[in-house]
């Protein structure tokens, strides 16, 4: 059994304060390229705001030449998740947007997704745990992955309090598939949108989101073969879970081998 903990402080402003809302939905583009639009700008904001944190961090004289080096990379990782947003909706763009699972290792892509969202100055006291039990290294397409915990931890990180917010994320991967979890310890989602929460133009817990983040995770996750729901059943805060097919068996499509398994503990499970 492999176990990993990563834990982070981060710090928010001093009178911060967050309220629980449900906006008002408003149309879904017509066309799959004017929502592949939609998703994919909600999705570059990130990288970028990635890059101007880690720049910002740049001008300070008395950080180290190691520290300066690790934020340089960070800045080239964040460009290349732009270089492969906007691949992505020009292949949307000609009908032929590429789903690229490889194996890769979901604790490389959940540190990077932390990363990418706990650099924000405004997120510096917010403490993020990620723990990981069993296989390391499975069958997904990690870029896409990075952008569904990146969007969980960041809904997560706009509704928890600016003082006391904690996110755990955990990952068990086994040989037929991957479970992920995101809880925090924010203010719950409302019961009147919880059947809709991953429509998108479907906002809780911030004035003035976009409503689109979990529109992409579930999108995301579904191309894997897998399932994105919010645990209704969770005591405290938001838990959101994830399945997805994690085996690689050699053929040319190891996700579509492992979809029987997934299926198979899908339907166990709500027969219990």
């Amino acid at each position: 059994m492999l176990e990993q903990a990563v834990c982070r402080e981060r710090l928010l402003p001093a009178g911060s304060s967050r309220s629980v809302q449900k906006n008002i939905p408003i149309p879904e583009p017509q066309s799959d390229v004017s929502r592949m639009v939609a998703l994919i700008c909600h999705d570059l904001r990130l990288p970028l705001t990635a890059i101007l944190a880690n720049a910002e961090f740049l001008t300070k004289s008395e950080i180290s030449e190691t520290e300066r080096s690790e934020l340089y990379q960070e800045i080239r990782w964040s460009i290349d998740r732009m270089n492969e947003l906007v691949t992505s909706l020009l292949e949307c763009s000609k009908g032929c947007d590429t789903f690229r699972p490889s194996a890769r290792s979901i604790l490389e892509t959940v540190e990077r997704a932390i990363r990418m969202i706990s650099v924000r100055k405004e997120f510096r006291h917010i403490m993020i745990k990620h723990h990981h039990e069993g296989l390391a290294v499975g069958w997904f397409d990690s870029n896409r992955l990075e952008r569904v915990v990146a969007n969980l931890v960041l809904n997560a990180c706009e509704a928890v309090s600016p003082d006391s917010g904690r996110i755990v994320i955990t990952t068990t991967g086994n040989q037929a598939c991957l479970q992920i979890g995101v809880w925090d310890n924010g203010p719950g989602v409302p019961p009147a949108i919880q059947d809709s929460v991953f429509q998108p133009f479907v906002s809780y817990g911030k004035a003035e989101g976009s409503g689109l983040g979990l529109a992409i995770a579930k999108k995301i996750v579904e191309d894997h073969g897998g399932e994105i729901y919010l645990d209704a059943g969770s005591e405290t805060g938001t838990l959101f879970k994830i399945t997805i097919p994690f085996c690689h068996s050699g053929g040319s499509n190891p996700a579509q081998v492992c979809r029987s398994d997934l299926l198979q503990a899908h339907v166990k499970k709500r027969g219990e």
